[in-house]
């Protein structure tokens, strides 16, 4: 039989049984109600639909209850009429899935039901309840900016100015001492033993939830750095250089460098000072070690008005004990060889692929700003060059 032939055939059926309404309007009513649950259009049909409604009564427009209090329920993605039916049920939100069901079917909803979140309440009819599942809630949030290039605790600074939905201590404490439970969602860190998240956490613009807590944050710093750091960047290199240590030379030339073009050449100066055993002298890490000290003397709510990355008083030698706490002293570059046992600074991409790729070529060993030039430098491969340099730049 045709499925023209038999849609005839139950029309015909339902207008006998519409018929016989005032005879037998439970047995009717019963299946109609049946037939609608398997085809919802039929209950949209002139009076064979009433004749559900009288059936269900008060089960198709009561509310379960006389909460007001607006609920946020998910609906999973291709979820059927009957299963949200089901899930708002167990929720408390609707008295009845049959009611609910033909509600949304008298509503002319069948199939307009969304994924996504929603908010609804217990005092909502059906119908009402149905038509709210057919706009997604969008939860308020608040936007966060935050430029490559910045420490940890900037971060934390800039939060204080902004009404997040979590305090700055909280934010701070998952930042510095990242919690088992969420490092193992992250296997690609490459986290030293006790190490903060400094240098693994991504820039550009966050819509923070009104509702989220400090670790959904995080997470989100972390998801943003995974995308603008592929997995491809994420490992060792093929020199046998940890990712980790790469992190630690792109956050110093991300301080150091303001032009993309710069960065491969610059990461080459230090990756060749460390290849001829010569101390990195960056100035970003003795800037680092200044901050860093002079932070532990401010409480957190000051950090907001603090001045990060400027310079302190020379000698840069000097900032060791008793100028700066002993800790803190393997972070100087112009007291001890190699990198620092830290990134200072979460870098870019293209900061991240310069010290992935370090460009030597030209065996450079120093460089200066040159002034007034939108951030280029002028690179030297002897002292006595980079001297005359500094000299003619009016740094000397």
């Amino acid at each position: 039989m045709s499925g023209t032939r038999r849609l005839g055939l139950l029309a015909a059926l339902l207008v006998l049984l519409a018929a016989g309404r005032a005879v037998a309007p439970s047995l009717i009513g019963d299946a109609l109600i049946s037939a609608g649950l398997r085809s919802p259009g039929i209950l949209g049909l002139p009076f064979i639909g009433d004749i559900a409604v009288d059936r269900l009564g008060e089960r198709i427009s009561a509310p379960a209850s006389d909460d007001t209090s607006l609920v946020t329920v998910e609906i999973a993605a291709g979820s059927s009429t009957a299963a949200i039916a089901e899930h708002l049920f167990a929720s408390g939100l609707i008295a009845d899935p049959t009611g609910f069901i033909v509600a949304v079917g008298r509503a002319g909803l069948e199939g307009r039901l969304q994924a996504g979140l929603f908010q609804v309440a217990g005092s909502m009819t059906p119908a009402e309840i149905a038509v709210a599942l057919t706009q997604p809630y969008r939860e308020p949030t608040i936007a966060v900016q935050l430029r490559a290039g910045l420490r940890l605790e900037q971060i934390v600074a800039q939060a204080g100015t902004i009404d997040l939905p979590f305090t700055q201590r909280e934010l701070l404490d998952l930042l510095r001492t990242p919690p088992e439970s969420l490092t193992a969602d992250y296997g690609w860190l490459d986290l030293p033993q006790g190490a903060t998240l400094e240098g693994r956490l991504g820039s550009g613009t966050f819509n923070v939830p009104v509702s989220a807590d400090a670790e959904r944050f995080v997470r989100m710093l972390l998801d943003r750095f995974a995308e603008q750091i592929p997995a491809e960047l994420r490992g060792p290199t093929d020199d046998g250089r940890s990712f980790h240590e790469v992190l630690t030379l792109a956050s110093i030339v991300e301080r150091e460098a303001a032009l993309d073009e710069e960065r491969p050449r610059m990461a080459g100066v230090y990756a060749y000072r460390m290849q001829e055993g010569v101390g990195l002298f960056a100035d970003p890490t003795i800037i680092w070690v200044a901050d860093s000290a002079a932070l532990r003397t401010l409480k957190l709510s000051q950090w907001e008005n603090y001045e990060f990355w400027t310079f302190p008083p020379q000698p840069y030698a000097g900032l060791v004990p008793p100028r700066v706490p002993q800790d803190l002293v393997p972070w100087n570059t112009f007291v001890r060889g190699g990198l620092p046992p830290t990134p200072v600074s979460s870098p870019s991409r293209a900061s991240v692929e310069a010290a992935i790729n370090p460009d030597m070529s030209r065996k450079e060993m120093y460089f200066v700003l040159i002034p007034d030039s939108g951030g280029r430098h002028d690179f030297s491969k002897t002292l006595a060059e980079h001297e005359a340099k500094a000299k003619k730049y009016g740094y000397r």
